[in-house]
């Protein structure tokens, strides 16, 4: 399906700005959501296309999840000049070091397995990824209607754990110790870049966070500059919608045009 005019003539406008971050969710935007997570791969040309973008002057390239920083790399394929934002923004590819947690924050993480152990037993077909920061219950592999009752008990943890941040998200509530956010991730890789303008696409909850907070950017000739998708329906925040990740796969492909 070709490309709306206005999303066109958005595109072609912001790659005429001097220097870019062109951002983007992995699950659910660059690769389809799977039950298994391990399954997920970048549709064809994403990737290829993100390849092309960052070896362009003045671009740089990101991608932004909420997947462990060591999963996104080996999934996603990404190339050095990348930037990797993983478990929302609380590590980054840029700082090898890696996520440091408190002695607190690790007695935090323990006891929360032991309760998510728990959890699992009463909902049979949930199930638990382990990340660096905080764990993340799933219950896509569930039954539809027995799904919900999952994600309120992890709920139901968070609420209870009030060091915990709790984000939900599509089938999955992710419980974490650290969080920093999509959004504030954003922002800060733009202000650590100094770029002109920046876009970003995603297709979940978290996502809405980063399209929020780049509308409502304190540098406001950056967050008029912004360029933001929303991949699939839903409610949304974005300037813009394409319909899949085939769909923005085009849209790189017409912002690496533009650009050259």
């Amino acid at each position: 399906m070709p490309l709306s005019p206005d999303l066109l003539a958005a595109v072609e406008a912001f790659a005429g700005r001097p220097t870019l971050l062109v951002a983007t969710d992995f699950d659910g935007a660059l690769a389809p959501l799977v039950p298994d997570p391990s399954d997920s791969r970048p549709v064809e040309g994403g990737m290829e296309r993100l390849t092309e973008l960052a070896a362009l002057p003045g671009v740089t390239v990101s991608l932004v999840s909420g997947r462990a920083l060591r999963d996104l790399a080996v999934l996603s394929g990404a190339t050095p000049e990348m930037v990797l934002l993983g478990s929302h923004g609380a590590e980054d590819s840029r700082h090898r070091e890696g996520l440091a947690l408190t002695e607190a924050q690790q007695a935090l993480l323990a006891a929360l397995d032991d309760e998510l152990a728990t959890l699992v037993e009463d909902h049979p077909g949930a199930w638990v990824e382990h990340k660096p920061a905080g764990r993340v219950v799933h219950t896509r592999r569930m039954d539809p209607v027995a799904g919900p009752a999952a994600l309120d008990a992890a709920s139901a943890l968070g609420a209870r754990h009030t060091a915990l941040v709790a984000t939900p998200g599509k089938e999955v509530v992710e419980l974490a110790v650290a969080h920093v956010g999509k959004g504030a991730a954003l922002l800060g890789l733009a202000e650590d870049l100094g770029v002109d303008a920046v876009f970003y696409a995603g297709d979940d909850v978290t996502d809405e966070h980063g399209f929020a907070a780049l509308a409502a950017n304190d540098r406001e000739e950056r967050a008029a500059r912004r360029l933001t998708v929303r991949v699939g329906d839903g409610e949304t925040a974005a300037q813009h919608r394409v319909a899949d990740e085939h769909e923005l796969v085009e849209v790189f492909q017409a912002l690496l045009d533009a650009r050259r």
